[in-house]
């Protein structure tokens, strides 16, 4: 649960924000503002000083008959004493304080007062005196309409009825707080409500409805770039896993809250980050580790004097050791956190430690002590479950008892012997029937155990063979893979390479005949053509191999679509000027997209490639865009030999992918469609084709347009 005192810094916030000095002169307002920012200044780091200046404050706006400002100073006054734990002192300030606001008729005022005193009796112990105060506060503010303070009271109300047991009253204020800040759109309270009502669900264990409430507390954390209660909502979401005994992710949420708050100054969050990896180490059984964090939980706690931390880190201090068999130091341990959650009436940690208490005197064979600590155990679970009816129940058992043994008082004298024996029977009975039922738990223990043993073990063969089935049937699918890729580069490095010696041979044979120059000028160009192909397949290789690798970072730019069209026509020319083909661009000069430009860049020289490849000699290629919402479409057009839909399924498949000839008998990489498809996905794109058998093909794709223009 969030600590009084968060709630307190808040109201001390708005409250020196809001100051509004009304005095006789503007003088009096600067010596108002001065005296005050400099208890500011000195509250933490010299305390003597701070108290010089509060002091000097009050009796400024005593002497100038400010009694707005007299009562918020000695308020803070006395919280300033309340946090240094003087609470004489505290509670003389305080009372004067709401002694003077209601004198003087001051609602608000009152409210804060009550608020504070709330405080007070919390630090004291005493939380049946805090709620007192509380429902006062609460009743004032529901009188004149101070939603801030209502919704800051229920939310105290609701810490103190969860540390006194009472889990649905504790939910129930936590709901109507959260009503009142959603009506009122009270947004600085609005995420520690939120974490409020998560820690009930989770402490009733309804973890969906508790990870809901945390993720809406990431969200708005997030929003608000505010890493501390990015902090707290990971720090509780790694307890849900905790209790869920999913112990790896718990760790994981964890460690990320405890990143979040480097650099942060002491603080109960902090103390509770490093307690909470102390029992996650301590579940994971690293017990090392698990000492390190909560001695450093432990030193943060006393620094901040948090009874209640004390309490959760001498517990698991005392697991700790329990464990490891060092028994005088759990003992000690385990006596330091009983003594305070009594002291502090936490039946609820009560429950735990008499459970620790059980476990540790089973652990050093005192089966007498571990008998009664059980009994113990089972009685404060009953009180725990229902703390309210229980409550009932014992008043009415109590006039009920008592009311019978007066009665048969004279009875009782007159048998006192007998019943001395009968009562020795049965406790000698009870002490067998607990025996074995200690034995009997013991032994339930050890088979669950062996059980949950042999559960885990047939689990992880069970996933251990299916990870090898999967292996398997992945190592099936490389191989076929690496097959089909060998298959492609020996089809197609054959072809230009052929070629590239075929017309070398011939050069060769022909260097010494002058009448020849004319035909090594047209070898030398169909040579050129070869290398090009070549080029263009060892390119497509080169691409692909890095893709699958991982090697290929995308790297996403605003750049302009058009010129990149246009510098790949440019470099197509000379392949279309060779049958006589007219690329056509009906782009937009000023179409921006958001992509990797090197990728785009393969995608559409593979395209035009393609193209050039299936078309008819005089015919044309039409490259257009649509746009599409924040994405434009591109559209690759041919007036070629087209193909059947069973083709067209097998297109960008590597199983399937077949090289064809060209319709001037050029080869392709057999690879290049493939690319494509990769690499569009990889922009976020989708990439498909309308074709016709002897009409032409039309190959389409999507890229995210440029966020100044989809804007």
């Amino acid at each position: 649960m969030s600590k009084y005192f968060t709630q307190l810094i808040l109201l001390i916030l708005t409250s020196i924000i809001s100051l509004s000095f009304t005095g006789p002169t503007e003088n009096t307002d600067s010596i108002s503002n001065h005296l005050s920012n400099q208890f500011l200044k000195f509250e933490k780091s010299n305390k003597d000083s701070a108290l010089i200046y509060a002091h000097r404050l009050i009796r400024h706006a005593k002497f100038n008959h400010q009694d707005s400002l007299t009562i918020r100073s000695t308020q803070n006054l006395g919280w300033f004493h309340l946090d240094n734990h003087q609470l004489d002192s505290a509670l003389y300030y305080l009372d004067i304080a709401l002694k003077d606001s209601e004198t003087h008729n001051f609602p608000k005022l009152s409210i804060r007062s009550h608020l504070i005193l709330g405080f007070y009796y919390i630090d004291k112990s005493d939380r049946k005196k805090a709620i007192e105060h509380y429902k006062t506060a609460l009743n004032l503010a529901k009188k004149h309409h101070v939603f801030n303070y209502e919704a800051i009271t229920y939310n105290e109300l609701g810490n103190t009825y969860w540390e006194e047991g009472y889990i649905q009253k504790a939910l129930q204020a936590f709901l109507n707080a959260n009503e009142i800040i959603e009506k009122n759109n009270i947004e600085s309270l609005k995420i520690n409500t939120l974490v409020n009502i998560a820690n009930i669900y989770i402490a009733d264990k309804q973890w969906t409805k508790a990870l809901i409430k945390l993720n809406e507390v990431l969200k708005l954390s997030k929003e608000e770039k505010n890493t501390y209660n990015l902090a707290v909502a990971n720090n509780n979401i790694g307890t849900i896993y905790e209790a869920q005994k999913d112990y790896t992710k718990a760790l994981i949420y964890y460690l990320k809250s405890l990143e979040l708050r480097k650099g942060e100054e002491i603080n109960i969050g902090l103390t509770s980050n490093y307690h909470n990896l102390g029992s996650v180490n301590y579940e994971l059984g690293d017990y090392e580790q698990a000492i390190y964090f909560l001695n450093k939980s432990l030193t943060l706690a006393k620094k901040i004097n948090s009874k209640t931390d004390f309490i959760y880190n001498y517990e698991y201090l005392a697991k700790v050791y329990i464990k490891t068999k060092e028994f005088k130091k759990a003992a000690n341990y385990l006596a330091k956190a009983t003594r305070l959650a009594e002291e502090l009436g936490f039946i609820n940690k009560r429950l735990d430690l008499a459970k620790v208490q059980t476990e540790y005197y089973l652990e050093t064979g005192q089966l007498n002590r571990a008998k009664k600590a059980f009994l113990n155990y089972d009685s404060l679970k009953n009180d725990f479950l229902d703390n309210e009816k229980t409550e009932q129940i014992i008043k009415m058992q109590t006039l009920y008892e008592t009311e019978k043994k007066e009665k048969e008082n004279d009875l009782l004298k007159a048998q006192n012997q007998l019943s001395q024996l009968n009562l020795e029977k049965e406790i000698q009975r009870k002490d067998q029937v607990i025996y074995g039922l200690i034995v009997t738990l013991i032994l339930l223990i050890v088979i669950i155990i062996l059980l949950r043993n042999m559960t885990k073990a047939n689990k992880t063969i069970k996933n251990i063979n299916l990870k090898l089935e999967d292996s398997n049937e992945q190592l099936k699918i490389i191989n076929k893979t690496k097959d089909k890729f060998f298959s492609i580069i020996a089809h197609d490095l054959r072809s230009p390479l052929g070629a590239i010696l075929s017309f070398s041979n011939l050069i060769h044979d022909e260097s010494n005949s002058s009448q020849e120059i004319s035909l090594i000028n047209e070898y030398n160009t169909y040579l050129n053509q070869s290398a090009r192909n070549l080029n263009s397949l060892l390119e497509n290789l080169l691409q692909w191999s890095k893709s699958q690798l991982g090697n290929m970072k995308y790297q996403a730019i605003d750049f302009n679509l058009s010129e990149i069209v246009q510098e790949n026509i440019e470099i197509q020319k000379l392949k279309s000027k060779e049958k006589s083909i007219t690329f056509t661009s009906k782009l937009n000069p000023n179409i921006h997209v958001f992509a990797d430009v090197n990728m785009v860049n393969t995608i559409i020289r593979n395209l035009f490639s393609n193209a050039l490849k299936f078309s008819y000699p005089k015919s044309e290629i039409i490259i257009s865009t649509q746009l599409n919402g924040d994405t434009i479409q591109l559209s690759v057009q041919d007036f070629g030999v087209g193909m059947n839909t069973d083709k067209q399924s097998k297109l960008f498949s590597i199983d399937n992918n077949t090289s064809t000839l060209g319709t001037k008998q050029e080869t392709g990489t057999g690879l290049g469609l493939i690319l494509c498809k990769e690499f569009v996905e990889a922009n976020g794109g989708q990439i498909w084709i309308e074709s016709e058998e002897k009409k032409g093909s039309t190959f389409t794709f999507t890229l995210p347009l440029s966020k100044n223009l989809s804007n």
